[in-house]
């Protein structure tokens, strides 16, 4: 990554430009969300995370402990879908929303 620029508090904290950094942020955010919606996410593990979160209501920490429990690689291949597998997933799902964070 490039260093940020210097910016001056004033310029930091004008309308104009937070206005503009939120902009980004949310075109970022559409861009994510558009590979995600053409299933271009070639990481197993983000693309389970990110089904997790949209299947079973699991928020993004949640969903970790969930890829942690069936003991999933990060760069690896994910586990080969089945019924079982399916199940499996569920229950772990059910047990990560039971779980305390911390």
């Amino acid at each position: 990554y490039l260093p940020k620029p210097m910016i001056t508090h004033g310029l930091r904290v004008s309308r104009s430009y937070r206005k503009a950094k939120g902009a980004t942020r949310r075109a970022a955010v559409r861009a994510r969300q558009v590979e995600e919606e053409r299933g271009l996410l070639l990481d197993v593990r983000k693309q389970m995370r990110m089904e997790l979160k949209r299947n079973t209501g699991l928020g993004w920490t949640r969903s970790l402990l969930v890829c942690k429990m069936v003991e999933m690689h990060e760069r690896g291949k994910g586990p080969p879908i089945t019924q079982s597998t399916r199940a499996k997933l569920t229950e772990f799902a059910d047990l990560a929303k039971k779980m305390p964070l911390h």
